[in-house]
């Protein structure tokens, strides 16, 4: 079990990430990415049967295994107009080992130091891809947006943002594939209803994209980020895989929508006891 530092909590808290290298071995990782590797012949497949609604819809949803496949068509480049995989919604429900390394212990003990819960609701377990000339990218988001801050779906209750996420990198994640980017110090600015207020933001200059920093990793580390933390990615512009495995916690009552897969929003209970956070 790792022991988070004051300066990483504080990173998690007020930069918005850090990063733990090493987190998981390498017979590990190559455990995920057997399955990550499965997912993605399984995703092509699906592909090939909703080409129809491939031609006409931005992204394509495909269930399988208790798993959502979200498909996209690639729009520029020498492979436009061939499939490409968006993301794997609860991956778990389709792959039981990504299951398994979703509650981790290890991964639990993090991020129950932070939420100051040992229970916790798991709403996330997302396989990513980027392949060579799939030209996928992510444009400036928070992930409070995705979780519903400021809706009905969702509740600050610590008063801390109420939600973790981890992202560990399955292959090494270089300047040249596609790594996410983070802007620091943005979790002061709170919930920004982001990408829809991007460019007002950016007229405003509450931050600048010039100030993202990129996160590079070796396979078996993990980025912890705070849901106000600004963050994108963008494409992979080298001949190997980026697979990057996500899971994300909230604080028990944080979270009131119905997640899609099988297995999705389960409590989980890290069995340790978590070291009082402190940000200072």
């Amino acid at each position: 079990m790792i022991e988070l530092t004051n300066k990483q909590k504080c990173d998690f808290f007020q930069v918005g990430f850090f990063v733990l290298s090493d987190f998981f071995r390498q017979n590990e990782i190559d455990e995920m990415k057997t399955s990550f590797q499965s997912l993605q012949e399984t995703a092509f497949s699906l592909a090939n049967q909703h080409l129809d609604e491939l031609e006409q819809e931005k992204e394509t949803y495909a269930m399988h295994r208790g798993a959502q496949f979200v498909l996209g068509r690639i729009q520029r480049g020498v492979n436009s107009g061939q499939p490409s995989i968006r993301r794997v919604a609860w991956c778990g429900a389709a792959e039981p080992m990504l299951s398994k390394y979703g509650k981790d212990q290890r991964l639990l003990y993090v991020a129950s130091q932070l939420l100051g819960s040992k229970e916790m609701s798991q709403l996330i377990n997302q396989a990513h891809f980027k392949l060579p000339g799939d030209e996928v990218t992510f444009e400036c988001h928070q992930d409070s947006t995705h979780r519903g801050y400021g809706g009905n779906y969702w509740q600050d209750i610590n008063g801390r943002g109420s939600y973790v996420q981890t992202l560990t990198a399955i292959d090494d994640v270089t300047e040249k594939n596609g790594p996410v980017y983070f802007i620091p110090n943005t979790v002061k600015l709170g919930h920004l209803d982001l990408p829809r207020k991007l460019n007002q933001c950016l007229q405003t200059g509450l931050f600048r994209l010039e100030d993202a920093v990129s996160v590079e990793m070796k396979a078996g580390s993990i980025a912890v980020s705070h849901p106000y933390s600004i963050h994108g990615s963008q494409p992979n512009r080298s001949n190997n895989t980026r697979y990057v495995f996500i899971n994300g916690y909230a604080y028990p009552g944080a979270n009131s929508r119905q997640y899609t897969g099988e297995g999705a929003g389960r409590t989980v209970v890290c069995e340790y006891d978590a070291v009082e956070t402190t940000t200072s």
